[in-house]
């Protein structure tokens, strides 16, 4: 179910794009492969029957939620669930107010669910209360999955779980929140269970290939979140363009143990703005590299950079456009009555093609390659080389000078196939070449 690293070098270069729209018409990252219910005719549902009822259906299924669905007291949604597309009409919202272990909940995806897209929906909870309940939204064993443009508001035990047999996963431009105050007294025993996102729930939890490979992209832990932004285990991870900002002081975010197969997380133009400790170690394995991030911490091993295309935003720029309460993360897009999506706001801030006049050569290199660089203000690059399988085998600084090369030995490396990357502050280039 992964990427292979291989195959695409083999057959392409790699290039990541610098900017990106509010609106993603196909998913990027782990989940790019989910296509949901597909191009039908959509239906619209605006009652908690209509809604499990459409969902349920063994057929692809386009369904727009209109409204206010309000989950009946001691009642959840709890099905297998396979391709279908579910978004929300403007404002629309589902909604569960049980704190009960057995009421809690709003969307269960059970095991043998399996390419579901959800979109710019509402889901809120009643509040944190430890009872070892039900999240609002809960993957229980979902294949190829994409969630985009949600909000989640004071889920009961979490806000939004990854866990069973899920895999390839892709969580974009959605908002984490906790609005409603904890209810202490629990009989888990923590009077503050305000934890967000779940991956895997316990160290011997893991899908069929053993590791979760999960995409979080412009995801946004604002008010109220205390843990798990997010806790994982046994997982391929990939946090790109998000932001931390909680009023929690004695808030986590990254909390990772290796589990039984060993966790690793790249963590990429990431903002963690507030938040009381960005990672906290449970143990076990873990490799979690910081690459390009605001306010973090050290790395821990290093740890290959994915291989599908995506798109950067700069790291500078990330509080701004991912947290804009009108376009940002959270249930902000324009959706009309027949399904059409789009987003009123403009697109984000498009980098020049600075990175595409980057000349290399050869391609075929013997000892020396030579960057051309073009000329622009920036002088400050860095240059990082990959092996096959994605170890960084090496990173140099770069100044670029006034005749804009700058020649790289590398004789010491022996003959085969390499991954190179350039980056500067305005985004980056990934290339392949073939040491001779």
């Amino acid at each position: 179910m992964k990427n292979s690293l291989l195959i695409i070098g083999l057959t392409m270069c790699t290039y990541l794009g610098f900017g990106q729209n509010y609106y993603m018409p196909t998913p990027e990252g782990y989940g790019e492969s989910t296509t949901g219910g597909g191009s039908g005719t959509p239906v619209t549902v605006s009652s908690y029957a209509d809604f499990k009822a459409n969902i349920k259906l063994s057929i692809p299924k386009v369904i727009l939620v209109s409204g206010t669905i309000t989950i009946p007291a001691g009642q959840n949604i709890s099905e297998v669930v396979t391709n279908k597309t579910i978004i929300g009409l403007p404002n629309a919202r589902l909604v569960n107010n049980t704190q009960t272990q057995s009421g809690s909940g709003i969307l269960n995806l059970k095991n043998g669910s399996n390419n579901v897209i959800i979109r710019n929906l509402i889901f809120e909870g009643p509040g944190a209360y430890d009872v070892d309940g039900r999240d609002n939204l809960t993957a229980d064993g979902c294949i190829n999955l994409w969630v985009d443009h949600c909000e989640f508001q004071d889920g009961v035990d979490g806000n939004f779980d990854i866990k069973g047999n899920s895999d390839n996963v892709t969580v974009s431009w959605c908002k984490f929140t906790y609005l409603k105050p904890a209810v202490p007294g629990g009989p888990g025993g923590s009077n503050d269970h305000r934890f967000s996102n779940l991956i895997g729930s316990s160290d011997s939890q893991a899908p069929a290939d053993g590791h979760y490979s999960v995409t979080f992209q412009n995801c946004y832990w604002a008010q109220g979140c205390k843990e798990r932004m997010p806790r994982g285990r046994n997982g391929q991870l990939h946090i790109l363009n998000c932001y931390y900002n909680t009023d929690v002081s004695s808030s986590r975010a990254l909390g990772f143990s290796g589990g039984v197969n060993t966790l690793s997380c790249y963590v990429e133009n990431s903002d963690f703005a507030n938040v009381g400790t960005v990672y906290q170690s449970y143990g076990g394995t873990v490799s979690l590299e910081f690459d390009n991030c605001l306010n973090a911490v050290s790395n821990i091993g290093t740890v290959p950079q994915p291989t599908y295309s995506y798109s950067v935003t700069p790291v500078e720029d990330v509080a701004t456009y991912v947290s804009d309460v009108n376009c940002g993360a959270g249930a902000t897009l324009d959706v009309t009555s027949s399904g059409e999506i789009s987003s009123s706001c403009e697109t984000l801030r498009v980098e020049d093609n600075t990175f595409t006049q980057i000349k290399y050569y050869p391609t075929l290199v013997e000892d020396i390659l030579t960057l051309e660089f073009p000329n622009t203000d920036d002088v400050n690059y860095e240059f990082s080389l990959y092996s096959m399988n994605g170890q960084k085998l090496a990173t140099e600084d770069l100044v670029i000078n006034s005749d804009r090369k700058v020649e790289l030995d590398l004789r010491q490396y022996t003959k085969g196939l390499y991954f190179a990357k350039v980056r500067s502050h305005k985004g980056n280039k990934t290339f392949r070449l073939f040491k001779k």
